[in-house]
């Protein structure tokens, strides 16, 4: 399905393509040139999919691997979903979810800048998680055909992709371990922190940058609390100087103060 670069993710799931005009040639030169130059200039790509392409070799597949914005809380793909293609993470959060039979949901994990989804697709499989937007997002979509022959070209390709697959597997554990263990309160003083330093990582250089912090719902979801507890223990962190209000959805967080709840309950 034909994709229009920075589109909503309404268009990426797997579904019947809409008929639509067909770009003029000019137009559809001008989007390919945007994409090769996007490519070359990727601070993302020396860690993700095909950091070994050499330019000539990028400038090749840019023209078929759109870009995409992805608003908060708008879905990427579902489970079950066959998007023949995996998407690298450019900015933002996504969390990957699993709805339970009684309709209530967990976030087993999130995606960030550098991260490859829907890696499974690669197996002929569909999704195992629904992917939804945290917050605002931009990914690239690389179609299957695309990965497939690169890695018919490139051997050094398919060591890439296991090196992806061993860091979800590493995030996992990391997942278990900091929002699986401990108190409530250790739990997401844990996460506040990860989310500071993801700040931190999209904004170098600045001492405390913003947080946009994630619905009480979801941050239930994350911890495996309720979100009346998740509101509770906000209020609380507020009351204690830990989290400083810059609007509804950004917070600035007291690193130092928030290491020393997760170290030690109080």
């Amino acid at each position: 399905m034909s994709v229009p670069a920075r589109n909503s993710a309404a268009a990426v799931s797997a579904g019947p393509a809409v008929p639509v005009s067909a770009p003029g040639p000019l137009a559809a030169g001008a989007e390919a040139c945007r994409r090769a130059a996007r490519c070359r200039t990727c601070t993302v790509r020396q860690n993700a999919l095909f950091v070994n392409l050499s330019v000539p070799e990028l400038e090749a597949i840019a023209p078929r691997v759109p870009d995409l914005t992805v608003a908060a809380g708008e879905t990427l793909y579902s489970a079950g979903d066959t998007p023949d293609a995996l998407f690298i993470v450019r900015r933002g959060v996504v969390k990957l979810v699993h709805y339970l039979a009684d309709g209530s949901y967990r976030i087993v994990r999130l995606a960030r800048r550098t991260d490859l989804l829907a890696l499974e697709t690669l197996l002929d499989t569909p999704c195992d998680h629904t992917a939804v937007a945290l917050t605002e997002v931009e990914v690239c979509r690389v179609p299957l055909p695309v990965v497939r022959l690169v890695m018919e070209k490139q051997d050094w390709l398919a060591t890439q992709m296991i090196r992806h697959w061993h860091h979800a597997v590493r995030r996992a554990d990391d997942w278990l371990t900091h929002y699986s263990t401990g108190s409530a309160r250790q739990r997401l003083a844990r996460f506040l922190i990860d989310l500071h330093d993801l700040a931190a990582e999209a904004a170098p250089g600045v001492a405390q940058p913003a947080v946009e912090l994630p619905s009480r719902d979801d941050v239930g979801a994350i911890l495996g609390i309720t979100k009346e507890t998740a509101s509770r223990l906000i209020a609380d962190f507020r009351r204690a100087g830990l989290l400083a209000n810059l609007d509804l959805r950004h917070v600035r967080v007291a690193r130092d103060g928030l290491a020393a709840v997760a170290a030690v309950d109080g």
